[in-house]
């Protein structure tokens, strides 16, 4: 009858044993799965997120571009009415070229020392009789002009004119220089004289817009 019990009680414990081992895997088991979905639901999450910042970046992209179409439609319209514009008409240097030219003229993308010269000695100087260029040379100081937004502002070209000539004639080149399409900054100026001649030394600049740069840009979206 004791050796009943002692096994009666044996099975027990050894059932109570299994039943132990099992719930512990079944604990484990579980905790298992419970992590591994936590971690994929908040992985689900930040792609989620990341997804969310790219769509709205692109929904920045895509209302830039249609501002941008707008913008230029707008831009086309303002170059045609100034192609009609009488008052640059009047000013090109030739029928051949469009008025609009009259604006790139009047205010270049690049400072062009070259140019600068060919325009002093060959468009604003050289039909004025009497009067003759005795120098012209550039500064390579350039000096920006006083805006100072994100497109530069316009910039100027140092320059020294020495001319000479009877004081009418030098008058009329100063009326030349005066009335030129694009805007000479005269900021000193002294003269000296010789029997009839008088010498007039020039120190002024002339404006240039450098051109503003537009290109594609990439930009990263962070998870």
């Amino acid at each position: 009858m004791k050796r009943k019990t002692n096994d009666i009680i044996v099975r027990k414990q050894t059932l109570i044993d299994q039943t132990r081992r099992t719930v512990f895997m079944w604990v484990a088991g579980v905790s298992c799965l419970i992590g591994a979905s936590v971690v994929i639901l908040i992985m689900l999450v930040q792609a989620l997120i990341f997804n969310e910042k790219v769509l709205a970046e692109k929904g920045k992209t895509v209302k830039q571009l249609q501002s941008n179409i707008v913008a230029a439609k707008e831009l086309k319209g303002s170059i045609n009415v100034l192609n009609t514009n009488e008052e640059l008409k009047s000013v090109r240097t030739s029928e051949d070229v469009p008025p609009l030219q009259s604006v790139l003229d009047a205010l270049p993308a690049d400072s062009n020392d070259l140019a600068l010269g060919a325009s002093l000695q060959q468009k604003l100087l050289k039909n004025v009789p009497g009067v003759k260029i005795e120098s012209v040379s550039f500064s390579n100081d350039n000096v920006t002009g006083g805006s100072t937004d994100s497109s530069g502002g316009a910039s100027s070209q140092p320059f020294t004119l020495s001319i000479s000539g009877t004081p009418e004639d030098l008058r009329t080149a100063l009326e030349r220089l005066e009335r030129s399409i694009r805007a000479v900054d005269i900021r000193a100026m002294s003269g000296s004289s010789y029997e009839n001649k008088v010498t007039l030394q020039i120190s002024g600049s002339m404006s240039y817009l450098p051109p503003v740069k537009v290109e594609m840009k990439e930009k990263k979206v962070k998870g």
